[in-house]
């Protein structure tokens, strides 16, 4: 373990409390360690990565997530310095770096994952983050070997905006936690919907286009009455005034509640109860809560952009993001046809099969492998 010409992992993105990006990491971390015994992973929280084989070193806690814009800068100057040193150190194979911040001009070959690019395509959205992406992304890219998409979606984004060759850019789909996504007691889909409630789950930020699902929601009551919502997340406040202006506008106070942030098992619940899904994203680096709600038995209607075709196939209900109308005529056919609830209910059970995190520790294994023995070459930039 930790031989010289092994793997390196920059996990420095995992924080006290991980979401999101840390869970990635630590998911990712832990498959990889079941089928590798060369790995050395370096983090500011050994704790959350306990009972591995693999070597795990300690960084400084000023990288940390939570400290925000803080904790970015800290991890720039110390991957730039300290990683840089360790790795060359250390004899490294390749680098893993779970996030887009790389050694910039490293002799060590790096292979480095790109969730999104959310923070270029919505700027205002992102004001601190887009210049990231612009000024420094680039050259973290320029200096891994090859780049890891999430999503195919995903990767023609990387190609088309920052002029990379194809061939340097693959797709591997994240997995999900299936020990705590699952089908739990009776399915609700033998239950009668009116007393279910439509569910979203996700940031409150403009591309989640929110405001679109609520226009839906009151098309919808017109047919079906009893129909609830649920908005399980947090973010920007002030789209989260727009949604919630919204809501009052459209006479929807008494059926929309909302909820922050939950444990893991409390969003299983919220799956379970639901009558279905609803992302209606118009944009997604990946889209794993449509995993998540298809395996707990839960119906999904999401948009026909981006990702969110590749992670939900033909188990998903695909709309138009754009438009309300479509929408609100998908959540009326799952609502008022059981027997097509429990037809989207078992396609969605056999789909979320083909995604697992050993199935991408396995590809991400064998991507390592060839960066490091050379049989990927470094390509030039297109």
């Amino acid at each position: 373990m930790g031989q010289r010409g092994g793997v390196g992992i920059n996990a420095s993105i995992i924080g006290d409390n991980p979401t999101g990006l840390g869970l990635y990491a630590i998911n990712l971390i832990r498959s990889l360690d079941a089928i590798r015994d060369d790995l050395r992973v370096y983090t500011s929280c050994p704790d959350t990565l306990g009972g591995l084989r693999a070597r795990v070193l300690s960084a400084t806690k000023l990288v940390r997530p939570e400290r925000r814009l803080r904790g970015h800068l800290s991890r720039l100057i110390w991957v730039q310095t300290a990683l840089r040193l360790r790795a060359r150190r250390a004899g490294m194979g390749v680098l893993l770096n779970t996030v887009p911040e790389a050694i910039l001009g490293s002799p060590v070959p790096q292979v480095t994952v790109v969730h999104d690019l959310l923070p270029l395509l919505f700027p205002a959205e992102y004001p601190r983050q887009q210049y990231y992406f612009r000024s420094l992304v680039p050259r973290v890219l320029e200096s891994s070997r090859i780049i890891v998409a999430d999503s195919g979606s995903t990767r023609l984004d990387i190609i088309q905006s920052y002029g990379i060759a194809p061939e340097r850019v693959r797709v591997i789909y994240p997995g999900y936690d299936p020990d705590t996504y699952r089908v739990n007691g009776t399915p609700h889909a033998t239950s009668p919907c009116g007393d279910g409630y439509v569910l979203y789950v996700g940031n409150l930020l403009p591309h989640k286009n929110l405001l679109s699902l609520l226009d839906a929601l009151a098309i919808l009551r017109r047919r079906h009455r009893g129909t609830r919502l649920i908005i399980r997340g947090e973010g920007q406040a002030m789209y989260a005034r727009a949604v919630r202006e919204r809501v009052e506008t459209l006479g929807l106070s008494d059926v929309v509640s909302f909820q922050g942030y939950a444990g893991k098992r409390a969003l299983r619940d919220l799956y379970a109860g639901a009558a279905c899904l609803v992302l209606p994203s118009l944009r997604e680096g990946f889209g794993l809560p449509v995993l998540e709600a298809m395996a707990c038995g839960t119906p999904v209607i999401t948009s026909s952009s981006s990702s969110l075709p590749e992670v939900g196939g033909d188990a998903a209900i695909l709309v138009d993001p754009y438009d309300a109308i479509d929408l609100s005529d998908a959540m009326y056919r799952v609502l008022a046809d059981a027997n097509f609830r429990e037809e989207l209910r078992q396609r969605g059970l056999k789909w979320v099969g083909g995604f697992s995190w050993r199935r991408t520790a396995e590809q991400m294994s064998r991507l390592l492998d060839d960066v490091r023995s050379g049989r990927i070459d470094q390509v030039p930039r297109g």
